[in-house]
């Protein structure tokens, strides 16, 4: 179990890497940079916008160094350390090294703040908004499509998969948008506006919107795998020798068909996250993934970075609690 562990750790290093460079590569095919205009939209003179790169490190090559490489290697310079530190002394290069000492820069729109100080702030916002899109995913996913694989082809079989294929099918913002208008402007149920966010309360509405895609996704899978594990011939050899039809889909049938269902919670968790940048930004939740479309309109470079850093950080230490998961539901996969 350590020496699975150790390896899963080791493994993100390269993961996190090639995410933080195709963040980077990408953000720089953008047209335009953080300084190009200022707050009001006006054009910045040129002086002033060489000084910002200067000051925020834009003036130095995207990825290597080599001149400075070559300058370091002509004064004398031999520590294999020094000259790898003079060639990777790029815009990449000194953004990961500083990540890796918990450092995700100024951000290069609020002036005088830390990207890790502004992600505090909102990480709180974000999170209660995944703990209730997750948990209404589960609590009713799960539920639906053992129904549905019990009852196959009854009524609630029918009812289970028309909610599943609504919310697979129907986007996150055209859906959050719907319940704004319905709910929000004609019911006057939700006020987005006046919303005191610090609550759980307001996180409700945006909250099921987010989960409907992951809990539709959960039903289809839980009904398959529970279609499959019901036809085996323990489940048959279970019957016959006298056990409850409730002793028999707590014990055999749901922990058996819950290995599948736990190994979707990976892509669960990923559409989460993706969902979760539009949805705040639906109905103006203060979270990260709001200000992570801003960043991007805005062209924090260091905002934009942090935030994809941390967000593909979660999803590997998510994955690999679904990976050591396994273990508790199935004796035969710990053993391995």
């Amino acid at each position: 179990m350590i020496s699975f562990i150790i390896r899963r750790v080791l493994w993100a290093v390269p993961v996190l890497f090639f995410v933080g460079l195709v963040s980077f590569f990408l953000m720089h095919q953008a047209p335009g940079g953080p300084f190009d205009q200022d707050n009001n939209r006006k054009q910045v003179d040129a002086a002033t916008l060489k000084n910002l790169n200067a000051r925020f490190g834009l003036d130095k090559p995207p990825y290597v160094n080599p001149r400075a490489f070559a300058a370091a290697w002509k004064a004398g310079t031999r520590n294999p350390f020094k000259l790898a530190r003079t060639y990777v002394d790029s815009q990449f290069g000194n953004y990961m090294l500083n990540a890796l000492h918990g450092d995700l820069g100024p951000s290069f729109r609020q002036r005088g703040q830390n990207v890790q100080d502004l992600l505090k702030k909102q990480w709180p916002f974000s999170l209660r908004l995944a703990l209730i899109a997750l948990t209404f995913a589960i609590v009713v996913g799960i539920p639906l499509g053992v129904v549905a694989a019990l009852k196959q082809n009854s009524l609630a079989d029918y009812i289970s998969l028309f909610f599943a294929t609504v919310g697979v099918s129907v986007p996150s913002f055209i859906l959050g948008l719907l319940v704004i208008i319905i709910f929000g402007t004609h019911l006057r149920w939700i006020h987005i506006s006046t919303n005191d966010w610090r609550t759980w309360k307001p996180y409700i509405a945006p909250g099921l919107v987010l989960g409907l895609l992951s809990m539709s996704f959960i039903t289809r899978i839980t009904r398959s795998t529970v279609l499959e594990v019901k036809r085996q011939d323990y489940i048959r050899t279970a019957r016959a020798k006298g056990l409850s039809g409730q002793a028999v889909i707590m014990r055999h049938i749901l922990r058996n068909a819950l290995i599948p269902v736990v190994t979707t919670l990976g892509p669960v968790l990923l559409g989460l996250v993706t969902g979760a940048v539009i949805t705040e930004s639906i109905f103006s939740i203060p979270g990260i993934g709001k200000y992570f479309v801003d960043a991007i309109f805005q062209r924090d470079y260091s905002m934009i970075m942090g935030t994809t850093l941390i967000y593909a950080l979660l999803l590997v230490v998510a994955n690999i609690v679904v990976d050591l998961s396994y273990g508790f539901l199935d004796p035969r996969i710990r053993t391995q």
